[in-house]
């Protein structure tokens, strides 16, 4: 895991969502690296099963909330069912997880973001944000962002501004990292070079 960029969990299409299967998609996202779930076996799966693709993909969706950006792929080994497209999907991927956002595209994001959902307020104090950047330096996107309280932002706000983000730019197969800054970002800092991250970055 330490060693790749990007990671194949095989899941097993007889033994679905394992807690084996669960604990290494878990350290891939916490290395950062990009992630496919690869289910094997399928053509084994006879009329007895329980399970139609929809109803599996639903419960490995279930399974494997955490790891919810990861997308899913249907293999058999024996006939090589989309065998081969897990490379092209895993390039793909690559492609996603270098590319960068023009500093004036995220902040024309956010504004519209924050316009349509404004984050609430946390013990009287409402969070603002104000600018976002792309870091230049971390192996996955990764992002600032800068405002006043941005402490009291719930989780599902933050939430809601990565699922956002990943539709906008179609971040598939890659997790990203932000950082939330209390303060305003010094525009010499963050014109072309990368910023020093806090030693405790939120996800």
């Amino acid at each position: 895991i330490e060693q790749a960029d990007i990671c194949l969990v095989l899941i097993d299409a007889n033994e679905p969502g394992t807690s084996l299967d669960q604990k290494i998609a878990g350290l891939v996202k916490e290395a950062g690296k990009s992630l496919i779930e690869a289910v094997s076996k399928w053509d084994a799966l006879d009329d007895k099963t329980p399970y139609s693709r929809d109803q599996l993909a639903a419960q490995l969706r279930t399974d494997f909330a955490f790891v919810a950006w990861a997308p899913l792929a249907f293999t058999s080994a024996v006939t090589g069912q989309n065998v081969a497209q897990l490379f092209e999907l895993a390039l793909e991927i690559n492609e996603r997880r270098h590319q960068r956002m023009r500093t004036v595209e995220l902040n024309r994001w956010l504004r519209q973001v924050v316009s349509q959902r404004p984050p609430a307020g946390l013990r009287g104090m409402t969070p603002k944000l104000n600018y976002i950047v792309q870091e230049d330096d971390q192996p996955l996107p990764s992002f600032k962002l800068f405002g006043s309280h941005v402490k009291f932002l719930h989780w599902s706000y933050r939430r809601y501004l990565e699922r956002q983000l990943r539709e906008r730019w179609n971040l598939a197969g890659t997790p990203v990292k932000f950082w939330y800054l209390d303060k305003h970002p010094n525009k010499t800092e963050h014109g072309g070079r990368p910023t020093t991250p806090p030693q405790n970055p939120t996800d």
